[in-house]
């Protein structure tokens, strides 16, 4: 069995996407035979100022703006012989990965954590290859194994992929199809690209408040000590519920995965979603009223105490 990259060229996060998907393929799929990458995509030119690749040699399916009916119409007529696709983790890869392998009468699991292959006997000496995917289900509260039987298979990614760097060089693009008689029903259209992660996955410095912030105003006071620190501000899933700050700054599997030299988390409990977006910190601080709220064990020190008191004193330190 083969397997291919569905690279979404239109994202401006293209090369992080690249990365994740190598670094899937390099830790699950060995042994596999890779095929060419499929990136759908304005033109050539976009591929080859990228000046990295994954594959050898790409398909390119080429639309002047991107339209998802376009690029399934490119998809399902270039495959005719099963595989494996693995699309990224953003809503177009999940998007994409779920319609194809429906017209394609395939497989498909979105926010694909880890797989594996196994054969088994169909009679008559006869093997059939199944795909075995895990992925987080129950809003992330526990890890489902999932069987995929139909070629196709398609998967998206989830959030936070073990990244792999990338080849130095340019894709050989050995095909391009043309779907921009596909999108002539689109007459003008304009994106207004939100602020992905706001500032989140390149901050050094990250405070990050919970349920225990207790309401929008004290978040003023989180403003106020990260300006101080010259920290980006984040949430947890609770906070983000609460309107205190805009989904773009929620950290955990749902939202961003960060790695900062110093996490301060306050208020917050330290649920496995949540953690799952930090643990890559370097160092954590953690401040709390309950000593036995999970976060206090996972961090490298753990304040019992209210917030503001603290949040007081940092302010000054930082005058």
């Amino acid at each position: 069995m083969r397997y291919h990259f569905v690279v979404n060229g239109y994202a401006d996060d293209v090369l992080r996407q690249m990365e994740e998907q190598m670094g899937f393929a390099q830790k699950y799929l060995n042994g596999m035979e890779q095929g060419e990458a499929i990136i759908y995509c304005r033109s050539a030119e976009d591929v080859q100022r990228l000046e990295r690749h994954h594959s050898k040699e790409a398909v390119l399916i080429s639309a002047r703006e991107y339209a998802p009916e376009a690029v399934l119409h490119g998809l399902c007529d270039r495959i005719a012989d099963g595989g494996l696709y693995i699309f990224g983790n953003d809503d177009a890869g999940t998007e994409l990965s779920v319609r194809m392998a429906a017209r394609l009468s395939g497989s498909s699991i979105t926010e694909a954590e880890s797989l594996w292959l196994s054969e088994e006997s169909a009679g008559d000496s006869e093997l059939i290859n199944k795909i075995h995917v895990m992925k987080m289900v129950y809003a992330n509260h526990m890890e489902a194994a999932f069987v995929m039987e139909r070629e196709p298979y398609c998967i998206s990614l989830a959030r936070g992929a073990a990244s792999q760097e990338l080849r130095m060089g340019s894709f050989v693009i050995k095909e391009e199809i043309s779907c921009e008689n596909m999108a002539e029903h689109i007459v003008s259209q304009e994106f207004y690209p939100e602020a992905l992660a706001g500032g989140l996955d390149e901050a050094k410095v990250i405070l990050a408040a919970g349920r225990g912030v207790k309401n929008k105003e004290n978040m003023a006071v989180i403003d106020k000590t990260a300006r101080g620190l010259k920290a980006e501000v984040a949430v947890s899933r609770p906070a983000a519920m609460n309107a205190w700050k805009p989904m773009n700054r929620l950290i955990g599997v749902s939202g961003a995965m960060v790695g900062p030299e110093v996490c301060i988390t306050a208020g917050v409990s330290g649920a496995a979603a949540f953690y799952a977006g930090i643990e890559k910190s370097k160092f954590i601080v953690a401040i709390n009223t309950d000593e036995k709220a999970p976060i206090m064990k996972m961090a490298n020190v753990a304040i019992v105490d209210d917030f503001l008191p603290i949040m007081e004193e940092l302010n000054n330190i930082c005058k």
